[in-house]
């Protein structure tokens, strides 16, 4: 028995052009959104990684130089300045004696130079953290400070490209074990501690901070909001304390 195929309909043009239009609506509310979830989403992940990091070394450094019987001193050789007038002599001016480990300090781990003495040690340990932070690899790169990397010409993407390596990573500590900042460049976003805070950069032109001020963080950031006072006096100086108590270069 034959069907008739008389009383069959297809889209009349006017109905089709309809559809893509309603189709065409629902993207454009759609799409921003779902784009808005998506970088929403590796932020927040960007974060816990950024968090874990920090949490992995702070616990293995205090570990080291509060529970046991270390001699640490020599890792504590870098300035970091909490006064801004530089018509102050070094000696007038607050600061505090940090010590900080960069990619530099991770290639000479993963390249097995790394000794468990004098500042080297404290290095040691903290490669020790970052290695076992995550199952994903943490490429060797290259031995060069991420910190020159301070512009937007002179970017944290770039500094990955230059440097064969999928991150970069700069931590300063004190004495206590306590990350007083830390940046981690992971996945195209710079996560940047400061003072309990986590704040993000996902903008091609990220940069390390180098010797500037905090507060140039966050001008820079995703969300712009101002830095706190307290953060406008801090920068980690190109500077290192030598024999003698002089200063020299430590980029």
């Amino acid at each position: 028995m034959k069907t008739s195929n008389k009383n069959k309909k297809g889209f009349t043009l006017a109905e089709l052009i309809m559809v893509i239009a309603i189709l065409g609506v629902l993207a454009t509310l759609l799409i921003p959104t779902m784009i808005s979830y998506v970088k929403k989403a590796r932020i927040k992940a960007a974060i816990a990684d950024a968090r874990t990091v920090m949490t992995a070394i702070e616990s293995s450094l205090v570990d080291h130089l509060v529970n046991t019987d270390h001699d640490t001193s020599a890792a504590f050789n870098k300035v970091l300045y909490l006064d801004q007038d530089t018509k102050k002599s070094f000696g007038d001016r607050e600061y505090e004696i940090v010590g900080a480990f960069t990619n530099y300090t991770w290639n000479l781990y993963k390249s097995g130079s790394l000794n468990a003495t004098g500042s080297q040690a404290v290095d040691l340990v903290i490669a020790t953290a970052i290695d076992h932070t995550f199952t994903e690899t943490w490429d060797k790169g290259k031995r060069v400070n991420p910190m020159s990397y301070n512009s937007k010409s002179n970017n944290c993407k770039k500094y990955l490209k230059d440097n064969d390596t999928n991150f970069g990573l700069v931590v300063v500590y004190n004495t206590t074990g306590t990350v007083r900042m830390m940046q981690l460049y992971r996945n195209g976003i710079l996560v940047t501690y400061i003072g309990g805070n986590y704040i993000v950069n996902t903008s091609g032109t990220a940069h390390f901070i180098g010797t500037g001020t905090w507060d140039t963080i966050y001008k820079d950031s995703d969300d712009g909001k101002a830095a706190p006072e307290e953060y406008c006096k801090v920068n980690l100086s190109n500077k290192q304390i030598g024999s003698g108590g002089s200063l020299g270069g430590w980029y």
